[in-house]
């Protein structure tokens, strides 16, 4: 028995694939089977799968006719004989560190899980941006259990920076929706897994890149209305099959918490048909979200005033892309998580060439971030007179009233709110 078995769903990612793949032979820990399933693929993807699998014995390739995400997942838990699962995206990349960490913390105390953060990454500009949430400081590196598993949802939601144990999967039957296409199976294992796990446990370091530069990932689909809605279906018909009644508000809190991301993600002609799916499914499941009062609020006004409500949105986001279409250079003024967030907004749109720098308040930190200086305001301002200022800290903070004052005082009245950015566009 392998200590980990790797899986790694492959669909037309010849440009990737080899990347993906080193990373993973070049793990320290050797002990593992690497099972590919190529889904079809119509490119060069399954040839180099071949070829790796002459080179490395533990590389076992499953050839099969495009079925989808699901259930090319499915295939492979059904062949992975190791006492440990992993999963890795065939267009990312894993640390050599990463399973050597995972399995000896996951054997120490019999976990059922384990994880750590994750690195957004942008290969060609060289952008790595670890990912962690402070505020669970206090729950990294402990062995969590039932009374911790509301934390559990917490955490950054992935599926594939851990492992889980083989016979846990196996005895709670835990498989993924073999929805039609690669759209958003994953929330259901990630549900489930956090839904039945006893002991879990998130190491505080972060082992794997996730990439954000892939054009085709099915996450950047703007066409794909329900297939979110659906996972969320799936779900609860499984909790109901295992008559787990007492899961079910998970699945309805998570069903409409997704909705909101739909809404800004799809293309703006889908998202007053959209609205009906939301006031459907809010009259239903409103009092699972009533903890939220930000996104109840939101959703009441989408129930009252569909229309006006996409009008309002479709009409910010045309006038930041006017702001932005206009500026000949951009400065983000933050360069802290917020920075990085509006970054990758302007990054997604199209507008990395613009980015002339980061700008902070006191002083010059001589570092860069994304390939662009991080430089005082003041300074940013001197060197890129007439740029475009997005203030990317929480609108109506200290900072950010602190910040309008700054640029003020430097001459600078008209800038772009990076919360505006967040919250009409749709930033992974």
């Amino acid at each position: 028995m392998p200590k980990v078995s790797v899986i790694v769903p492959v669909y037309n990612v010849e440009n990737y694939l080899s990347s993906c793949l080193e990373s993973i032979l070049s793990q320290s820990l050797m002990d593992m089977e690497i099972i590919c399933v190529d889904d079809g693929s119509t490119d060069n993807s399954g040839r180099i799968l071949d070829q790796y699998a002459l080179r490395d014995n533990r590389i076992k390739v499953i050839h099969r006719l495009n079925a989808g995400y699901g259930a090319s997942m499915n295939v492979g838990l059904s062949a992975a004989s190791g006492e440990y699962i992993g999963i890795v995206e065939s267009d990312d990349r894993i640390k050599p560190e990463m399973y050597q960490t995972l399995y000896a913390a996951a054997v120490q105390d019999d976990l059922d899980l384990v994880k750590s953060d994750v690195m957004y990454w942008i290969e060609g500009i060289d952008y790595v941006k670890e990912i962690h949430y402070q505020w669970l400081d206090d729950y990294y590196e402990r062995v969590l259990s039932d009374a911790d598993r509301n934390l559990f949802f917490d955490f950054f939601m992935n599926i594939w920076t851990g492992i889980y144990k083989r016979s846990f999967l196996e005895e709670k039957k835990i498989r993924f929706h073999e929805s039609p296409g690669a759209s958003y199976q994953d929330n259901g294992f990630w549900m489930q897994t956090l839904l039945y796990c006893k002991k879990a446990k998130w190491i505080n370091g972060a082992f794997y890149l996730y990439r954000q530069d892939n054009p085709y990932a099915s996450v950047k689909s703007k066409g794909q209305m329900l297939s979110m809605a659906k996972e969320y279906e799936y779900l609860a018909q499984i909790l109901c099959e295992k008559k787990d009644y007492h899961l079910l508000s998970y699945c309805y809190y998570y069903k409409l918490f997704r909705h909101r991301g739909t809404f800004f993600r799809i293309k703006d002609e889908l998202k007053r048909e959209f609205c009906k799916q939301i006031e459907d499914d809010f009259i239903v499941y409103q009092g699972f979200i009533k903890g939220n009062s930000c996104l109840e609020s939101w959703m009441r006004e989408i129930v009252k005033k569909p229309d006006e409500m996409c009008r309002k949105v479709i009409e910010k986001k045309q006038e930041i892309y006017n702001k932005l279409n206009a500026a000949e250079t951009i400065v983000i003024y933050g360069a802290g998580r917020r920075g990085d967030i509006v970054f990758r907004g302007l990054y997604n749109e199209g507008y990395y060439g613009k980015l002339a720098c980061f700008a902070v308040s006191h002083k010059s930190t001589n570092m860069l971030m994304a390939r662009r200086q991080v430089l005082t305001i003041q300074d940013a301002i001197y060197q890129y007179p007439g740029a475009l200022i997005i203030i990317a800290v929480i609108k109506n903070s200290g900072a950010y009233h602190q910040m309008v004052r700054t640029l003020l005082t430097l001459g600078v009245n008209d800038y772009i709110d990076g919360t505006d950015i967040e919250e009409n566009f749709y930033i992974l």
